[in-house]
């Protein structure tokens, strides 16, 4: 992945992939506004190569007129613009539905707005934070227990704050919110980022129960805590943005990943629940709420996850790509369901798919095979625990010498 320099710091270009191509046609030709820039081109083309054609001069005339060369002789253009019709429909069905019946964007004011990053120190987190620091000038406050990797906020901006926190301890959270207070004044928070998350990788009768529920306090509980420490401020303003980190793993399950796919699946209800309370029970509809759902991403944790991909199509997502979407979603100002990369939307649909084709997804995605010792050995070998401390590093330890044992 090839770089830019700024402030310093290396901001990584994405690579080119099925994802670039799919937001380029997004934005361009089947947006909203070809659904008038389209016909016009097609009447303007034939116009060209019929010059002595007479147009129509009346709105009913010139309907019937253009529905006609839409009907036949230009069939493919009238198809095309059947489908961004139906598709702009459909992503304006989503839109108010998402935010609650609001049409208008209510983005974060970077100026002013605190953003709250769990799991900022590393992985996807720690490009979440360098992203908004050095593009945005973004107040920051991340909590995480390992420490910070990610490059110092640039010239102007904010200082990035840092609280070691374990955030599945309701205890610490509350003291980290009172620090943040404290050190910036008693700025509001705009934005709560739930990034932080952690695997192990046994099967079901295999797990070390204690890592199964630090796996659940860390993935899903913390959502809970961080929820009721952060989300007041932004319902006493009805103004700010949830945004859950989960995993594809929410919606399609792999052997030897119990404990983490069951924590997002769970995640991915947290979310929901949150959005549809937001509504009808907070009085907050301009609180918009994010769910991101990754595939793979290039992280220490991902080494352990030994899928097949095509680097075009499904490649191996970078951090950076993952943070990007993040940031596009609070420019936005909107409610987003974010699934990467986008040809793995379809991996949604697959609870209510046919028993044999969820199979046969799974066997050619390397499903049954995909968390294997070795994997495990691998995710270590690149990082994953080693800033593990007290009791997580204990159930750690323990996991690491059952590796061993069964090598």
């Amino acid at each position: 992945m090839s770089t830019r320099q700024r402030n310093g710091f290396k901001l990584a270009r994405e690579p080119f992939t099925f994802d670039m191509v799919i937001g380029f046609l997004s934005k361009v030709p089947f947006s909203p506004p070809f659904l008038v820039i389209l016909p016009a081109l097609t009447v303007l083309y034939h116009k060209q190569n019929h010059p002595n054609l007479v147009l129509p001069t009346t709105p009913v005339d010139a309907l019937a007129f253009l529905t006609s060369l839409l009907a036949s002789e230009y069939k493919w253009v009238g198809y095309t613009w059947i489908f961004i019709l139906l598709r702009s429909i459909n992503r304006g069905l989503n839109r108010y539905v998402r935010n609650h019946n609001e049409w208008r964007r209510d983005p974060i004011d970077y100026t002013n707005d605190l953003i709250v990053i769990t799991g900022g120190s590393q992985g996807i987190g720690k490009q979440i934070v360098q992203v908004l620091s050095h593009t945005k000038k973004a107040h920051i406050a991340v909590l995480d227990m390992s420490r910070p990797t990610y490059a110092a906020a640039p010239a102007g901006a904010p200082g990035i704050l840092y609280y070691k926190t374990d955030v599945s301890n309701a205890e610490q959270v509350a003291q980290a919110h009172t620090k943040m207070r404290e050190a910036t004044g008693g700025r509001k928070i705009g934005a709560l980022i739930n990034c932080a998350g952690v695997a192990s990788g046994d099967t079901i009768l295999d797990v070390d129960l204690d890592s199964a529920a630090r796996v659940w306090r860390i993935n899903t509980f913390a959502n809970w805590l961080t929820a009721k420490q952060f989300l007041p401020d932004m319902i006493e303003r009805n103004h700010g943005h949830v945004v859950t980190v989960s995993s594809a793993a929410a919606f399609a399950a792999l052997p030897s990943m119990s404990e983490y796919a069951t924590s997002k699946a769970a995640t991915l209800a947290f979310h929901e629940c949150l959005a549809i309370e937001l509504r009808t029970r907070y009085n907050a509809p301009r609180v918009r709420t994010t769910i991101v759902c990754p595939l793979k991403v290039r992280t220490a944790l991902a080494y352990g996850l030994q899928t097949r991909s095509v680097p075009f199509f499904n490649p191996v997502l970078e951090p950076v790509q993952v943070a990007r979407k993040v940031v596009e979603a609070l420019d936005s100002g909107l409610s987003q369901h974010v699934v990467l990369p986008s040809i793995a939307s379809s991996i949604t649909s697959l609870r209510v798919a046919p028993d044999w084709l969820q199979r046969l997804v799974l066997a050619l995605s390397n499903g049954d095979i995909a968390v294997t010792r070795q994997g495990v050995d691998d995710a270590i070998k690149h990082g994953y625990g080693k800033d593990w401390e007290g009791v997580d590093k204990q159930i750690w330890d323990r996991r690491a010498a059952s590796i061993n044992k069964k090598a």
